[in-house]
Parts: structure tokens; C-alpha cells; sequence
């Protein structure tokens, strides 16, 4: 990118210590140097037995979620009348790892025919996100006796009316926020643990809920019919792993150990080819599968099917039953995975260009060529180089497949990301409060969010969601911002300390994986990736390690140079080679001044 040496130069922070964690954790053993890493993630102590469990029983009971038990009633009478039933589910990674959850446990489970089920995706470019009508028409030409949504349909009151109207019962499983009217009055149940009422993990993501639903169906079928013998769905949880790592939820032990549970015990069902979409993936895979390898790898890969078009080649993946289907699946999706790059490097070298002659606190923009299906990675990408909130509108449908001559729409539908300290749906909703209409819709939680508008209000809303942000940010002073955690111990090997990390998985969102800084001869150097990325060979004193560094700036191409030293920001991480493990050090950002 030409204009990358005017990003701005990330401010490096060291992590704050809670010296009662701290000194909680040396008291268990846990060695100087780990316990600080912790110290600095952790809000409050936690045992060392909890902090590596996996253990299933210590998840709570979901029966404390609002109307769950309303909710499993009905699909058990569905299930034992033979009704017809569809499943409608949103198009990213979580939607369709939920509709994968849904499918599984009534067919393999339950032993429902699957002709008396349908999965009705949105189609992310021309229906948009929820029960849209288009959504609505399709459900109502399928003549269902019941509904089951998953992450989606807490705010989709008219639509589910409409169903409501037609006989229909809507059962809404759901993990989004709630708008102010409440849950939706024409839906059966809401399974939501975001509900105001609720007490349980509001952490967990859409699969994982669509997963606990299905798992008091089970209980409450076998408590119902005398002498049914229906297998755990434990092993359903390889599809909740896969959502929950992609939907970017918390991470941090003492706020959601039950994601971290769903994915240690969904990364072990992976990791030992159960089902034939992993035997295929870990075929293309060097080496055990972790979280970075679903969220790198298979997330994008899955998901890129509903960015780009209908998402239901990704679901037909996941629930393949031959590896020769799952091959063909996955080629399919890896070519729609290569196309999704092509275009989001596009957008984000015109995204960050507009960007860069913003003021202000936030950043949006309008691509009038843009891909609604790219937008939310391309906000991150500029929320991680600039360190302000991004919204990336362009025309509603652009890059449809299906439709290669768009009328010029008169309406944009954009994607939100936020960041630490500000809530995106909220500073929507507060848009929504200073100027009623002016949204034609919004939605989302915490750290991102979407919405649509009128193409010719955008400079209102600009200035409207600029005031939202400021409401909740004040005169902060936002810069894109990298935390590190200090020197690598030296006393130990680069292998002795990846080994105590890898111990920790998951890693993620609330519980960030640690950024050493060091001191390095620079020994060899390699341009790869038509010349963004840089393989280097780097030298610390005692070892001779491998690096790579992904999307280097302008300003590092022209400083760093082979028998130099440089400091680098790095993480420690394994790299696999023909099933051989080596250790790789992944380059974060270089800085200057002496090592302290």
C-alpha cells in the first residue's frame, strides 16, 4: 500500500499487573513470569484446576436462560408429532456452525427425517442480517409448524409476527443485544442469555446456545419416552468450537470458563478427524489443529461462502458424511476464500486512503464500489491501524452474484467495529434517539455491529454517530495502540515457554495471547507474498529462530536490514513442516530505543 507510511506509528504499552492475582498465583505454583502474563488478564484469582479444566460438568445448567424450558417443551412436541421444521439461521461462521449444531442433533440425535427439516439462510448481500421478509417469503413457501432461529431474530419483531400471524411458532435462539422494546412479543420463546432477567454466561455465542437448547431437548425426550436411548451431543461441540473462536467472543477464564470448555473439548473432537470435513481440513493442515488454525484458516474459508454469496456450501461442509464430498466442498470454498481476499485487499487500499483524511473520533466511509460482504473485516482493519471505531457503508447488494447489473441503490448497508471502551450497537441506538427514521435498521452487540441508511443522509449520520462516539469516549485522545508483555524468560528455551502457552489455549478476545519484546541480530531476510510479508532469521544471544512478519510497513522496509540489530514486538508460536514442529516468532511491530 503506497500510503502506508502515513499510517500511524502504534503507541507500545505495557499491561497493568493485579498484584492480588498475581501474588494468588505465585502462591499456587504457577512460575514468576507466567503468573505476570495472567496477572495482567485475569480481573480476579481463579484456581489453577479451573483455569485447565475441561471438564463438561462444571458447565451451568442453561436451564436458568429465560423461556428455555418453555422453548425445549415445544420442540419436543414437534419432534414426537413428526411437524415440520426450519431452521433459520444467519450467514456468517456462528450462523452456520449453529445450523450445523440444529441439523446434527435432530437427524443423528433425535432420529427426525430430514425431510421434515429445511435450513433457511440469509443471503448476507441482498436479504441482510435477521428475519428479513425476503427471509419470511421463503420460510412461509416451505409451510413449517414451528421456527427455530439461531443467532439471529432477537430484534426481528415485525417479521415474526408475520409468521405468528400464519400459525407458525417462533422459537428465537439467539446471543445478540436486545433492543429497548424487549424480546420480540410474537415469538414463542426468546432463548437469549443477554436477556435483562437472565443470569447466565452472556458471553457464550450463537452455536453455543443453539448447542445448550438442544441438549435439555435431549434430556427432557428421554425423561418423556420410556426406554429412548439418544447419544450425547458432546460431540456437537466441534461445531460450537469452530463458532465460538470465529464470532470473536470473551476468552478470559474468569468471564466465560464455558466457552473456553466448549473449545478445548471441541478442538480434541477436531484434532481427531471426527467428523470427514476435519479428516479433510487436517489434511491441508501442518500440525495439530488450535485456535489460531480455526480462526485463520477454516473460519475465513467456511464463512467466505456467505460473504460472497449464499452461505449454505459452507453448512453443507460441516455436515458432509464422505471425505470425497468434503473435499469438493472444501475446494469450493477455498476458491470462494481466495476471491474474498482479492476483493478486501482492494477495498482496504481505498478504505485506508479515504481514512487517513478523517478527523474526528470515528471513521466512516462510503465505497461505492465496496462488498457489503467484506465490510466488517475491513473495518477491523482499520480499527486495528488507526485505533478508532470504522464504519464501511456502500449501495445495499453490491457484489451479489446474482445480481451482475445492480440498479444503483439509493440505500447503503454498512458494518461496524468499535474499540476498547465503546459499545457499537449502543452508539447506534443513541444515533437512532437524536434522529428517529434516520436508520433504516440497525443491530449487533458490544464490539460490532451493522446498520443501513439512506446513501443521501450519509454526512447526517456521520456527524450523528460522531457525536455517539464522544458521548461514550469523551476527549479521550484515540491511537491505534500494541500491549506487550515484557522480556521472554531467559532461562528458559523458546520451547519451554510455548509449551506453558499452548497449555493456556484458548487464547482470544479478554485473554489476548502475550507480545514479548526483544533484541535481535538480523541474520537473513526474504520478501514473500508479491513482497508484503518479510521471512527473517533472527538471533537473540543464546538462539537462531525463525520469524515471519506479516504486512510490513513502509517504514520498517527501509530501516531493517540483515547483519543489523532491530527490537522487535513478537509472539512466540510453532510452526509445522511436514509434521516437524519448529518454533516460529511472529512479528508484531519493531520499535526503537534500547531494551529495558
Amino acid at each position: 500500500m503506497q500510503a502506508n507510511n502515513k499510517l500511524p506509528k502504534p503507541i507500545i504499552k505495557s499491561r497493568e499487573i493485579n498484584e492480588v492475582v498475581l501474588s494468588g498465583l505465585i502462591d499456587q505454583g504457577f512460575p514468576s513470569w507466567l503468573a505476570l502474563i495472567l496477572s495482567s488478564r485475569l480481573d480476579n484469582s481463579i484456581s489453577k484446576e479451573k483455569l485447565y479444566s475441561d471438564d463438561l460438568a462444571s458447565i451451568e445448567d442453561p436451564s436458568s436462560i429465560p423461556d428455555m424450558d418453555k422453548a425445549v417443551k415445544r420442540i419436543v412436541q414437534a419432534i414426537l408429532n413428526k411437524e415440520r421444521v426450519v431452521f433459520a439461521c444467519d450467514h456468517d461462521m456462528d450462523g452456520t456452525g449453529s445450523a450445523a449444531v440444529l441439523w446434527t442433533a435432530f437427524t443423528e440425535n433425535f432420529g427426525v427425517d430430514p425431510a421434515l427439516l429445511s435450513v433457511i439462510t440469509s443471503h448476507r448481500l441482498t436479504e441482510g442480517y435477521g428475519i428479513t421478509l425476503p427471509v419470511v417469503d421463503r420460510i412461509l413457501a416451505t409451510d413449517p409448524a414451528l421456527v427455530i432461529s439461531a443467532d439471529k431474530g432477537s430484534s426481528d419483531e415485525p417479521r415474526i409476527k408475520i409468521l405468528s400471524e400464519h400459525g407458525i411458532d417462533v422459537i428465537v435462539t439467539d446471543h445478540h443485544e436486545i433492543g429497548e422494546d424487549g424480546p420480540p412479543r410474537s415469538a414463542f420463546a426468546v432463548v437469549n442469555p443477554i436477556r435483562t432477567e437472565s443470569n447466565y454466561d452472556k458471553h457464550i455465542c450463537g452455536a453455543a446456545v443453539a448447542f445448550l437448547t438442544m441438549a435439555k431437548v435431549r434430556t427432557a425426550l428421554i425423561e418423556t419416552v420410556d426406554g429412548l436411548k439418544i447419544p450425547s451431543l458432546a460431540a456437537l461441540l466441534d461445531y460450537v468450537a469452530v463458532a465460538t473462536i470465529a464470532d470473536c467472543v470473551s476468552m478470559k477464564p474468569t468471564k466465560s470458563p464455558t466457552n473456553r470448555t466448549f473449545i478445548k473439548r471441541g478442538l480434541q473432537l477436531i484434532n481427531e478427524g471426527s467428523r470427514a470435513c476435519w479428516q479433510v481440513f487436517r489434511e491441508d493442515n501442518q500440525g495439530p489443529v488450535d485456535a489460531d488454525t480455526i480462526g485463520f484458516k477454516l473460519a475465513p474459508a467456511v464463512a467466505a461462502a456467505g460473504r460472497l454469496d449464499w452461505a449454505e456450501a459452507g453448512f453443507r461442509f460441516l455436515i458432509c458424511k464422505t471425505t470425497a464430498e468434503a473435499k469438493s466442498h472444501w475446494h469450493h470454498l477455498q476458491a470462494e476464500n481466495s476471491k474474498r481476499k482479492e476483493i478486501e485487499k482492494r477495498l482496504r487500499e481505498k478504505a485506508f486512503v479515504e481514512a487517513m483524511e478523517k478527523e474526528g473520533q470515528s471513521i466512516v466511509i462510503l465505497l461505492e464500489d465496496g462488498h457489503s460482504g467484506v465490510h466488517g473485516i475491513t473495518a477491523s482493519r482499520i480499527v486495528e491501524s488507526f485505533g478508532k471505531p470504522a464504519g464501511i457503508f456502500s449501495p445495499k447488494g453490491l457484489g451479489a452474484k446474482d445480481n451482475e447489473i445492480i440498479e444503483k441503490s439509493k440505500i447503503a448497508s454498512g458494518s461496524f467495529r468499535g474499540v476498547p471502551g465503546l459499545h457499537v450497537r449502543n452508539a447506534l441506538a443513541d444515533v437512532n434517539k437524536m434522529q428517529p427514521g434516520l436508520l433504516i435498521g440497525f443491530g449487533g452487540h458490544h464490539g460490532a455491529a451493522g446498520a443501513s441508511i439512506l446513501i443521501s443522509e450519509l454526512d447526517n449520520f456521520v456527524s450523528l454517530y460522531e457525536q455517539a462516539v464522544n458521548k461514550q469516549l469523551g476527549d479521550r485522545k484515540l491511537h491505534p495502540e500494541i500491549y506487550m508483555d515484557g522480556v521472554a524468560p531467559n532461562n528458559l528455551s523458546c520451547y519451554e515457554i510455548l509449551e506453558e502457552l499452548e497449555k493456556l489455549e484458548p487464547w482470544g478476545r479478554d485473554f489476548p495471547y502475550p507480545n514479548f519484546k526483544g533484541t535481535f541480530e538480523i541474520m537473513g531476510m526474504q520478501y514473500l507474498g508479491h513482497g508484503s510479508h518479510l521471512k527473517l532469521t533472527l538471533d537473540n544471544g543464546s538462539e537462531v529462530v525463525d520469524a515471519i512478519w506479516f504486512n510490513v510497513p513502509q517504514a520498517a522496509r527501509e530501516s531493517i536490514q540483515v547483519d543489523a540489530k532491530a527490537n522487535f514486538l513478537y509472539k512466540l508460536k510453532s510452526n509445522w513442516y511436514r509434521n516437524r514442529k519448529k518454533i516460529q516468532l511472529q512479528i508484531v511491530d519493531s520499535f526503537e530505543g534500547k531494551l529495558e
